[in-house]
């Protein structure tokens, strides 16, 4: 009896090592939505073999030829470097359009978007990262080129897709839109592949011109330098939110001045001030720069740059009082940073 059983412990252990084997090959699907019509571009990968599409057979080989379809390390396909399909338009996910100045680009989309990046005949760059659906970003255009990474797809199959995107541009500016959901259901492969990458890509040829609303700068330098009131050696954050709250703060750092300046105007229904007080140092020599400002949720990061002055250099013989005050989008806390992310100081509301 106990004889009998050993085989049938073995069945499901025998089960597990034909599913961990798997189906030897595997898939990566762009769907391309071009303005004129929609491809289907799929790629194999893995052992020769053959692999049934509804009634069809295709045979899956090593590569025959030359093809600028052709990704490297792929399988062809029926005697060509990948299996394309090519059906009806669909209508567009998103758009981008130019501001009349020229350096305005606004994205908009009605899906979820991944990136989006603009070819504008010399080289590529990003427009945006992940955006919601019904969202918009208007931004100045960037200045610094780079080869776009798209997430679904290898650096070699990114290189063959856009230089089909780009080849069909007749000399026009060109944006594609990298869409988080795929549009089209995966291909019915039987047996089914140990993996299936897909991606969507949206295209749009030409951008078209309006007038766009310059976006709302991350912030403003309301006011900076060496002498302020505020006469304590620890560094010290404030954040305003109200007209009251802002003179108080205001006071601080015209208190050594004479006459004492007016505060800046502010639309506090829409804007903070935040400012951020080094301390009393012994010298001339010490200044604050702002590197960049960036949001989550209602909290805001400032990164400053606090600058010493260097062994040997001829400075006031004064004590000093550093400090940077700054509009920011309207927020409930702020956080100030050194370069390396470590906290100076931070005020809330």
């Amino acid at each position: 009896m106990r004889k009998a059983l050993v085989p049938l412990l073995l069945l499901p252990l025998l089960g597990a090592c034909q599913v961990l084997e798997g189906t030897g090959y595997r898939v990566a699907e762009a769907q391309l939505l071009f303005p004129e019509a929609t491809e289907r571009w799929t790629y194999f990968y893995g052992e020769p073999r053959e692999v049934r599409l509804g009634e069809r057979v295709l045979k899956l080989e090593k590569a025959s030829g030359q093809s600028l379809w052709a990704v490297p390390g792929a399988l062809w396909v029926d005697g060509n470097p990948l299996l394309r399909e090519v059906g009806p338009a669909l209508r567009p996910q998103a758009e981008a359009v130019r501001g009349i100045s020229g350096s305005l680009v606004e994205v908009r989309t009605q899906a979820s978007l991944r990136s989006s990046w603009l070819y504008d005949g010399v080289g590529w760059v990003r427009l945006t990262g992940s955006l919601k659906e019904g969202e918009k970003r208007t931004l100045v255009q960037p200045a610094n080129y780079q080869t776009p990474d798209l997430y679904a797809f290898t650096g070699t199959e990114t290189q063959v897709l856009l230089r089909e995107v780009l080849a069909r541009r007749g000399g026009r500016q060109v944006v594609v839109f990298e869409l988080s959901e795929p549009l089209l259901k995966p291909l019915p492969l039987d047996p089914t592949p140990d993996s299936y990458r897909v991606g969507a890509l949206l295209v749009q040829y030409g951008l078209t011109v309006e007038l766009i609303t310059p976006p709302t700068p991350p912030y403003r330098i309301l006011d900076r330098g060496a002498n302020a009131g505020y006469q304590e050696e620890e560094p010290r954050a404030f954040l305003a939110n109200n007209p009251t709250r802002f003179g108080e703060v205001w006071g601080l750092v015209v208190a050594n001045r004479l006459p004492r300046p007016p505060a800046p105007q502010v639309d506090f229904r829409t804007r903070s001030v935040a400012a951020f007080f080094w301390g009393l140092k012994p010298t001339g020599g010490y200044g604050i720069e702002v590197l960049g400002v960036t949001y989550v949720g209602d909290t805001a990061r400032v990164v400053l740059n606090l600058i010493s002055p260097r062994p040997g250099a001829i400075v006031t013989q004064a004590l000093t009082s550093p400090y940077v005050l700054l509009e920011l989008n309207r927020v409930r806390r702020v956080v100030f940073t050194d370069p390396r992310g470590r906290t100076l100081a931070e005020a809330r509301e």
